[in-house]
């Protein structure tokens, strides 16, 4: 039987981040208009999810304020979960058979040595745990609507609204291995604290959809039909369309 090809994009990974780099070096010179110039000066956000590092997930964002409603940037992380690999044990071992009782039925031997032996090794066997890690990289651009009430037109303070696109590397899923391009949305919201106004705080949540993830026999669903080769092998159950979580995000402004 041929070997299955792992799924991978046709875009080379490193000239794909180095014309996304540009692209957000480029947008950050653009010029504001003459009101907005007057009392808007542009900032940087850098941030990262350190609580994460206790649940095994990790990210870190880099955002540029381009005008007092909207922010570019971009960002990276990682996490992994376990989940139980996909081996076909057939059915369990069963216990001799010692005689049979006054019915006619088969008396087993659930104590034999042999046995449990066997049955330890197929229960071990048949729930191995395996190990699935993603590494994310993507762009953004978040819209800060403010509030006319108040006139807070303040990027990066309060609630956003965001777009993002970029590459998601999986690794130790099996089928679902491969490079994949990716697209989704998110809405967030931060504060800014401290006596000079540097400390940030935020937190959010998206969905992205990758593109390309290939499809497996679905052997527990009514029917039969296909499912995504990476569903439940990513945090939060992953799939063609899985959720990222921005825990708490802290970091500085300047």
């Amino acid at each position: 039987m041929p070997e299955q090809e792992k799924p991978m994009i046709k875009t080379d990974s490193s000239s794909f981040v180095l014309a996304l780099t540009i692209l957000i070096s480029g947008l950050s010179g653009v010029p504001l208009t003459a009101q907005q110039s007057e009392d808007f000066q542009p900032k940087n956000v850098i941030s990262a999810n350190v609580i994460g590092l206790l649940t095994n997930t990790f990210n870190a964002e880099f955002e540029r304020v381009i005008s007092p409603t909207s922010t570019i940037g971009f960002g990276g992380s990682t996490a992994s979960t376990e989940w139980y690999a996909d081996m076909d044990m057939g059915p369990p071992p069963e216990p001799p058979i010692t005689g049979t009782d006054a019915s006619g039925f088969p008396i087993h031997n659930w104590n034999d040595p042999a046995y449990m032996q066997a049955m330890n090794d197929w229960d071990r066997l048949a729930n191995t745990l395996e190990e699935a890690r993603y590494i994310n990289f993507d762009v953004f651009y978040r819209f800060y609507p403010g509030s006319r009430r108040t006139r807070t037109y303040k990027a990066p303070i309060g609630w956003a609204f965001g777009m993002k696109m970029g590459l998601t590397t999986v690794d130790g899923a099996g089928r679902g291995d491969g490079t994949y391009f990716g697209f989704g949305f998110d809405m967030n919201h931060s504060w800014v604290l401290g006596p000079d106004d540097n400390f940030y705080v935020g937190l959010g949540f998206g969905l992205k959809r990758l593109m390309g993830v290939p499809k497996v026999d679905d052997s527990y669903g009514y029917g039969g039909g296909k499912r995504s080769a990476l569903e439940g092998r990513l945090p939060f159950g992953g799939g063609d369309l899985y959720p990222t979580i921005r825990i708490i995000n802290v970091g500085f402004v300047f």
